[in-house]
């Protein structure tokens, strides 16, 4: 079963969960779904992006998927689907169809309920299936827990501190780019599940820390992860919750807001590109990465001198725990940055994908 955007996923939660404990299908669930949580007998994956990369999905695909909510952030996750073309339901009460590789074979515009009365009269559990994903998602945690705890802090540290720090009760707002992908990859399934809400589609990296500024104004506390560039692109977005008349002000200290920037130098995620290493460094640099010329932490300390909040600058995870720890309890707007060495983040990036696919081996899963 795969659980894709979501904002009412809590609405969803029980019926999802029924289903999955009728039939042992796992839930490849994506943090924005609002359903990456633990949930009582379900198989619920935390590193299905990783693992799905790896031959030990191929091995023996599904006969079928399920799936509810947009699409899903995870491209080895819709590259897997069109490659082994299961039977696919899409669950899409609101009739979006949101197929953009046209892989759904049965579109079902159902609620919750309806999902409910087809898990308790239609299904018997498959055995043995949710077990084997069970087992290499804990070898896969286990890989990237040992290579993240060995380095130094990058940004799969961050997303994955972001999931063991932050308190019940809180909200998670994730920029486009780089930090919605490495969330969904590194984020961990929690017995008090977070908020999290994304920027994506047309918006691209414009209006984050408004966006989440108003998440914030909702009374819930909330944090923000973002890279430099969307750091700079809205800087007026930190002097507007200050400003009594934007209507976001919540009192003496604003809303309550800690935004998270990791600082790669520009927009390094096209060196993930086929074309990083085939075009020359210099135009790939003016034309893709675009570094500014300033850090975020500079930045970030001369605005914090002007405004009135705080700023702090960190390196490992546990000073970034101790600040994130304390987010129920801090009121007003915080910044927090974090420097990112661009290549020896790539580098992890791939290590990480490596020590997945050596953990799982062969060990393929196997369909009933």
């Amino acid at each position: 079963m795969v659980a894709g955007p979501m904002w009412d996923g809590d609405r969803w939660a029980e019926a999802v969960a029924e289903f999955c404990r009728a039939s042992g299908w796992p839930l490849l669930a994506e943090p924005c779904s609002q359903l990456r949580r633990e949930l009582d007998g379900v198989v619920v994956t935390d590193h299905h992006d990783l693992l799905l990369r790896t031959p030990w999905a191929d091995a023996e695909p599904p006969g079928a998927v399920l799936r509810i909510g947009g699409a899903p952030t995870c491209k080895p996750l819709r590259l897997w689907i069109e490659r082994h073309r299961p039977a696919f339901a899409f669950v899409d009460p609101a009739s979006t169809w949101a197929d953009a590789s046209f892989s759904v074979s049965l579109h079902l515009t159902i609620g919750p309920e309806a999902v409910t009365e087809a898990a308790r009269t239609l299904l018997s559990p498959e055995s043995g299936w949710g077990q084997r994903w069970v087992d290499a998602d804990s070898r896969a945690a286990a890989a990237i827990d040992g290579v993240l705890d060995a380095e130094s802090l990058l940004e799969a540290g961050v997303a994955r501190q972001l999931g063991r720090s932050l308190p019940a009760g809180h909200a998670l707002y994730v920029s486009n780019s780089m930090p919605v992908r490495d969330v969904d990859s590194y984020l961990r399934a929690r017995a008090e599940p977070l908020t999290v809400h994304a920027s994506r589609g047309a918006s691209g990296i414009d209006g984050v820390i408004s966006a989440a500024t108003g998440v914030a104004a909702s009374g819930t506390p909330t944090t923000v992860l973002i890279g430099d560039l969307a750091f700079r692109h809205d800087l007026g977005g930190l002097a507007g919750a200050f400003d009594p008349g934007s209507g976001i002000h919540t009192g003496p200290d604003g809303p309550d807001l800690t935004v998270v920037v990791v600082d790669n130098g520009g927009g390094t995620i096209f060196s993930f590109l086929p074309a990083y290493g085939v075009i020359d460094p210099e135009t790939f640099d003016r034309l893709l990465t675009t570094p500014p010329g300033h850090s975020s932490s500079e930045l970030a300390s001369g605005l914090a001198d002007a405004l009135g909040f705080e700023h702090h600058h960190v390196s490992s995870c546990d000073e970034l725990h101790a600040l994130l720890a304390s987010s129920g309890a801090h009121r007003g707007v915080r910044v927090i940055t974090v420097d990112i060495d661009a290549d020896a983040n790539r580098d992890q990036h791939r290590r990480l994908a490596d020590a997945v696919a050596t953990a799982v081996g062969d060990t393929a899963p196997r369909s009933q």
